[in-house]
């Protein structure tokens, strides 16, 4: 029997998808779609990529199994470790982590595709009811929506669980079992083992009705994600959005404008307590600036007259010590340093240079008689975007900056780091994403 819908396998045949890339955990649910899949003769090349968290004690053992899985089903495995932040909700970290990893790897014409199914859909629409979500109807997980470069696809959402493990238990096949699904201080663990038995007993079939309750109220979400859209698109400035712009819709209109972006950047629904801190910090009058706020692993961020969301800097880039420095990319949030090979710039022959953030302070660079932060605050240049640049020091001392070209700063470097008269040399810039 197949797993897959046909309604589905219609939309993996799409001419637009040239890469299927199947979200691995090695758990029941994703080792029945990988196998569902790997059975299709007529589709697009098949991948899979493991995202391993590093939580658990059993973290490399997972991995090791989905790459014995995949070799015997003749699928290429990309594994990504991930680094999980430990303050706040650990749940929402990984998860936000892991989003991060999947669009990094996702490239034109790539769809990722995601295990989840009706329980799962079902149970999120009941989660965010908990949380004080309505105001667009009922909210369950998008079946499609854009990722990285590529777009995400949920297959499996108008399918029951039962199908799924009938599925596994018809073709044998094997899955590993994290234990921390069962661990009931996380949100989503209680309402599956503590809420949804009891409304079973009680209310035979509420899952399936309420995943249909969920489709339908799509026609809800997508007007009001159109109007947010629509004002989004009146708020734009050349920098971000207008901080005027935003004060002057009414309070639900604002508060629908932030949450549809929200939900088209972070994927997520945000609470209706984050979506008030949010609107409250960015429509203040009060002068005191910068203003920042955190939210579903990105942060909102006012300067002067305007405002941005951007995604959280990396945790692997937060470290004091920094990184050395490289000719590769560099995805420090919101913004990408780059680094090419150039007339002048910076000398290659240096050794023992790294990157760091948040180094601005009072320092000059050598040969230079002002600050760097006057340099940058004359140049206008955002806050969020002073927490993004970062120093190239060696032994402590500052060797150079890079070129901000959006606000028309060029790379500065240290006198006696510069590359030899007519040599070529490292030219490095941030530029925003």
């Amino acid at each position: 029997m197949s797993l897959l819908p046909e309604t589905a396998i219609q939309a993996l045949s799409a001419p637009e998808v040239e890469c299927l890339i199947v979200g691995l955990s090695g758990g029941l649910d994703s080792m029945a779609l990988l196998h569902s899949l790997a059975q299709l003769t007529d589709r697009p090349p098949l991948k899979a990529i493991h995202i391993n968290h590093g939580l658990q004690a059993e973290a490399d053992v997972w991995q090791a199994h989905c790459e014995i899985i995949c070799a015997g089903l003749g699928v290429a495995l990309m594994c990504r470790r991930v680094e999980v932040a430990v303050s706040g909700s650990l749940e929402t970290n990984a998860r936000v982590a892991r989003y991060q990893a999947f669009a990094e790897c996702l490239g034109p014409g790539d769809c990722l595709l995601l295990a989840h199914h009706q329980q799962d859909q079902a149970e999120t629409g009941l989660f965010q009811v908990l949380r004080g979500h309505g105001a667009m109807g009922l909210l369950g997980m998008p079946q499609a929506r854009a990722l990285g470069l590529g777009q995400l696809y949920r297959p499996l959402l108008d399918v029951p669980r039962a199908v799924l493990e009938a599925y596994v238990e018809t073709h044998k096949l094997k899955y590993v079992s994290d234990p921390s699904n069962t661990d009931q201080s996380h949100d989503r663990n209680f309402i599956r083992h503590g809420i949804t038995p009891l409304l079973d007993e009680r209310f035979q079939g509420w899952s399936n009705r309420l995943a249909r309750q969920i489709s339908l109220d799509e026609t809800a979400r997508s007007l009001l994600a159109a109007l947010g859209r629509e004002d989004l698109l009146k708020l734009q400035t050349p920098g971000g959005y207008s901080v005027e712009g935003l004060q002057q819709l009414d309070r639900d209109r604002a508060l629908n404008a932030l949450k549809t972006q929200l939900m088209d950047t972070a994927g997520a629904a945000p609470s209706a307590g984050q979506l008030r801190v949010c609107l409250r910090m960015l429509a203040s009058s009060q002068p005191q600036e910068p203003k920042n706020q955190a939210v579903l692993g990105h942060e909102y961020h006012r300067y002067r007259n305007e405002f941005v969301l951007v995604p959280a800097i990396p945790a692997s880039r937060q470290d004091v010590s920094g990184w050395p420095f490289g000719p590769a990319p560099v995805d420090l949030g919101g913004a990408v340093l780059e680094t090419d090979w150039h007339l002048g710039g910076i000398d290659a022959g240096l050794s023992g240079c790294v990157w760091a953030l948040g180094q601005h302070g009072q320092k000059c660079l050598k040969g230079h008689n002002k600050r760097i932060l006057d340099r940058l605050r004359e140049a206008k240049v955002p806050h969020w975007v002073r927490q993004r640049l970062p120093l190239l020091t060696r032994n402590g001392e500052v060797v150079a900056i890079p070129a901000l070209p959006e606000w028309g700063l060029k790379q500065a470097v240290a006198e006696g780091f510069s590359a030899a008269k007519n040599s070529a040399g490292w030219r490095v810039s941030l530029t925003r994403v």
